[in-house]
């Protein structure tokens, strides 16, 4: 079974790639979206396919530019009052400790919340929402980004045929603890955000 998922995963990455890769980083990057997109795995898998079916460095620009656009459409929903929907939806303290955070961190501290669409997003969303100048944060949100997803796209490109290997073989094992740990995500934190 792993391996005609994987030969199905590389006939698509062979002719959509960058489009997956693009999108994929885009819909986890948005806000709203990111905690039920497997993004991370489809752009993981653009750079283990990068090997023979997609170029390294246009899926790595594929993926960073995706990213990119979801940030600046986080930042212009913080911006022009998103937020107070999301308050009567109860996350009025998410937003809060959010917007605490960016605003206490120096731009070396927010530059390693692009380690992570996860972080990045409600980051972004928070810099809307205390209006920043939109020059300083695209130049921040494009920069970090394209530094993270060049030294992630590196690193598993270099462990792509490790990651081939276990999942042709322990395919079943992978599915149970990407499920397990996103029922956890989406179960703990939502409630974590509500209280």
């Amino acid at each position: 079974m792993g391996d005609q998922i994987i030969n199905f995963l590389s006939g698509a990455y062979g002719n959509f790639g960058y489009e997956i890769v693009a999108v994929a980083s885009m819909l986890e990057a948005l806000i709203l979206v990111n905690f039920f997109t497997p993004g991370v795995l489809a752009i993981a898998l653009g750079a283990v396919f990068a090997e023979s079916r997609v170029d390294l460095s246009l899926a790595i620009i594929s993926g960073a530019a995706g990213a990119i656009l979801g940030y600046t459409i986080d930042f212009a929903l913080g911006r022009f009052g998103f937020a107070s929907l999301l308050e009567k939806m109860g996350y009025k303290k998410f937003i809060e400790v959010v917007k605490s955070k960016v605003e206490n961190f120096d731009w070396k501290t927010q530059s390693l919340g692009f380690i992570h669409p996860n972080i990045a997003g409600p980051m972004s969303f928070a810099a809307g929402i205390l209006r920043w100048d939109f020059k300083k944060f695209i130049a921040l949100a494009s920069l970090s980004t394209l530094i993270w997803y060049i030294l992630w796209g590196l690193l598993i490109f270099a462990l792509g045929d490790v990651f081939l290997t276990i999942f042709s073989k322990y395919v079943f094992l992978l599915f149970v603890l990407v499920g397990a740990i996103w029922i956890l995500a989406l179960f703990f934190g939502r409630k974590n955000v509500r209280s």
